[in-house]
């Protein structure tokens, strides 16, 4: 049987002095139409709002309508002026005993009228005394009615004492006059509610019970022994003038007194305002989120183990310098004890993550040695990025494919957030951005728990562990037990993230794993595509100036070259143009020329989707190779490059996790330093001699001596660009 309810049939029906309430929201009607209602706002605004009969009959299914009938009729008004305004079925208790028992009088004696069995003079409800308490006992509810505090059955709840005539006579006036509710009393508001004490007493009682309020957290019976040597300090002084001695209040009065004092104002005072958020903070359904990276919660949290500053793989081929770049050396300092100059060997780490709040996900997870905002901008690039080469590198079996853009992030009020950097790169990827309370962490309560979690299930798998307090510490040292290299701790990060944390079930997702949550909300609702490479130059990427030549621009050693620079060079009033280039990825550089952007690609086209790093440190090792010499074959530095992508992949992948600075200071530095005075090459390919046989070789520059390449092998080198240069020759077949 169909027991579903069709909206498109429904019409409810009001009254002109009826009172309607959509979502607690009071109405009148206004006017009423073939197509709905007109309902008038019953406030001092007045407004009027149009609800079609299918609205109002939807309405009434989900159970957002009451309708409170005659609200507005004058006799309606003084039934309310007269009695409570309590819905009758919501008495429980002894309100609802009293009107049972007045009720049933009314009721018994309606009938027996009625039978003509008594009238309703003195004379006749007297003598029909006993077959009203008769019937009444017949009706009476079974359970018992509560004695009072000296063990008595109030009269007013006790259905076998009848009223008096003039009483009933009353009773039944009322309920002609105002129905069941003529039957509700304010008993509950008799007796005398003043207090027992004096204005001074109260106030000299109420001084010391605020006294209560303290982080000192005293109990109320020491307050109560400081108060009542007080009452008897002050009345020895009131008898010595004279006057009448004050009443001490008993302890129970004094309780409370306490007891009277607002409870957060308590809770603040005594424990902090901590403590008093969390113990009032009202509990509710938590986010509504449906759709993945919908909301993005991200924040820092320092890395509970101790990590040696020193490691294996990657960041050996790296120099000092671009160590501290990378947030990875430290400045040495001076033993006060020994004199000896030393290197820190252990610090903690800052983890900057993105975590999905509908999926439980992260979306992005950056390290450095403090929080900044270059941080905080390479974590919203690794968020709207595939994170797939940080997975393998570690040899993951769960991929980490989780990215897009997102819809919304919330961070709180630290300063690497409210960088105009990292604001601007949201705002041009259109991302909205929340700012939460400072000091409030369950306005990102989804990102806060990850980072317990992480120190409650990661970090204590790792030697150093920091623990949490001193009480879990106890006599360990974590800086004499740090083992972990940095290369450790960033392997054991993502593979506990990607494979432990994404594959647990979760209890905020009903068990269900943030892999899988990711899976099937993806399928189902998708995300927004991250952005193209010219984008994300624009946003991520690094701007400086430069002035351009028939040769295009070169930056870091690239040379760049497109028809648009050259029609714009051939200009007459050409000035430095802005550049944004971007560290992963050299192959391609974005030019500003008036109010546009255009890419540029590489004049070497092997370079799209190298790092600025990998280029830098291949440079390096071809030039250790052949110090002395300004020319490099850009065949051996690709070489170099593919020998280090070959040999440090996975490291280099790992190293993406950390904190990579580019400041003007370090570019600077690396073209001086570095790529001074070096000239890059294609050696020429051997020609076919015209009307001859055999090729002709390119002469001596463009083929130099072997130069030792350090990642192993001999490579052709440009050691001898200062020598005479010999003619070519051409081998000729007899």
């Amino acid at each position: 049987m169909d027991l579903s309810f069709s909206t498109a049939n429904a019409r409810y029906a009001f009254g002109d002095t009826d009172r309607v309430l959509i979502d607690n929201l009071p109405f009148n009607v206004s006017l009423e139409t073939e197509v709905g209602y007109v309902l008038r706002r019953d406030d001092a605004t007045g407004l009027c709002q149009q609800f079609s009969h299918e609205e109002l009959a939807r309405f009434g299914q989900e159970g957002r309508i009451r309708v409170e009938r005659d609200y507005f009729d004058p006799l309606a008004a003084s039934k309310r002026l007269a009695c409570s305004e309590t819905s009758i079925s919501a008495l429980t208790d002894r309100p609802v005993r009293r009107l049972t028992k007045r009720d049933l009088y009314c009721q018994v004696a309606l009938e027996m009228h009625a039978e003509r069995l008594m009238n309703f003079t003195d004379a006749s409800i007297k003598a029909n005394k006993a077959a009203l308490i008769e019937r009444v006992s017949d009706r009476a509810p079974e359970d018992a009615p509560e004695p009072d505090r000296n063990g008595k059955i109030l009269k007013s709840e006790n259905f076998s004492k009848p009223p008096a005539p003039r009483t009933l006579r009353r009773w039944l006036a009322a309920l002609n006059k105002f129905g069941l509710m003529g039957h509700l009393d304010k008993m509950s508001d008799r007796g005398n509610r003043r207090s027992g004490l004096t204005a001074a007493e109260s106030s000299l009682m109420m001084a010391i019970a605020r006294k209560y309020m303290s982080r000192d957290q005293p109990t109320i019976k020491e307050l109560f022994e400081e108060m009542r040597l007080e009452f008897e300090a002050k009345n020895k002084e009131l008898e010595e003038a004279g006057q009448r001695a004050m009443k001490i209040p008993s302890r129970e009065t004094f309780r409370r007194a306490v007891r009277s004092l607002d409870p957060f104002q308590v809770e603040l005072k005594r424990k902090g305002i901590d403590a008093a958020r969390k113990k009032f903070r009202p509990v509710s359904t938590g986010l509504k989120v449906t759709r993945p990276i919908e909301r993005v919660e991200i924040d820092e949290w320092t890395v509970d183990a101790q990590t040696l500053l020193e490691s294996t793989e990657i960041y050996g081929l790296f120099t000092e310098e671009e160590k501290k770049d990378m947030g990875i050396h430290f400045d040495e300092y001076e033993d006060p004890k020994t004199g000896k100059i030393k290197r820190p060997k252990a610090a903690r780490w800052t983890l900057t993550a993105a975590i999905c709040c509908a999926t439980r996900c992260i979306v992005g997870m950056v390290l450095s040695r403090a929080p900044n905002s270059e941080a905080a901008v390479q974590l919203l690039q690794m968020i709207v990025s595939n994170k797939g080469a940080w997975s393998d590198a570690v040899g993951s079996h769960t991929p980490w494919d989780m990215h897009g853009t997102p819809e919304l992030i919330v961070f709180d009020g630290g300063s690497a957030f409210k960088s105009l950097r990292f604001r601007m790169a949201a705002e041009d990827l259109g991302i909205a951005w929340e700012m939460a309370m400072n000091g409030v962490p369950e306005n990102r309560g989804t990102i806060e728990r990850f980072f317990g979690t992480c120190s409650s299930d990661l970090a204590s798998r790792l030697c150093g562990h920091t623990f949490r307090g001193i009480v879990q510490k106890g006599d360990a040292d974590p800086e004499k037990r740090a083992a972990l290299t940095l290369d450790d701790l960033t392997f054991a990060l993502i593979r506990w993230v990607v494979e432990i944390y994404h594959n647990t079930p979760h209890g905020g997702l009903d068990d269900e794993t943030p892999v899988q949550a990711w899976r099937r909300l993806n399928k189902e609702y998708g995300v927004t595509p991250p952005p193209d490479s010219e984008m994300m130059r624009l946003c991520f990427g690094h701007e400086r100036e430069y002035r351009l030549d028939k040769t295009g621009i070169t930056v870091l050693g690239v040379r760049y070259q497109s028809e648009v620079i050259q029609h714009h060079l051939r200009r007459s009033d050409v000035k430095p143009v802005k550049v944004r280039w971007h560290p992963k990825d050299i192959g391609a550089i974005s030019v500003k020329i008036g109010e546009g952007w255009y890419s540029v690609p590489a004049t070497d086209t092997s370079l799209k989707g190298v790092a600025a790093q990998t280029w830098l440190t291949a440079v390096r090792h071809v030039r250790s190779g052949a110090p002395k010499s300004n020319r490099l074959n850009n065949v051996v530095v690709r070489e170099a490059i593919l020998a280090i992508k070959d040999r440090n992949e996975k490291a280099m992948a790992r190293a993406g996790l950390n904190l990579e600075d580019w400041s003007e200071d370090r570019f600077l530095r690396e073209e001086k330093n570095l790529l001074a005075g070096v000239q890059f090459y294609e050696p020429a390919a051997p020609t076919k001699s015209k009307g001859a046989l055999g090729q002709e070789l390119p002469p001596e520059d463009d083929v130099s001596d072997d130069v030792d390449c350090p990642l192993g092998g001999k490579s052709r080198g440009a050691d001898q660009a200062s020598t005479k240069a010999a003619p070519s020759i051409t081998f000729e077949e007899d």
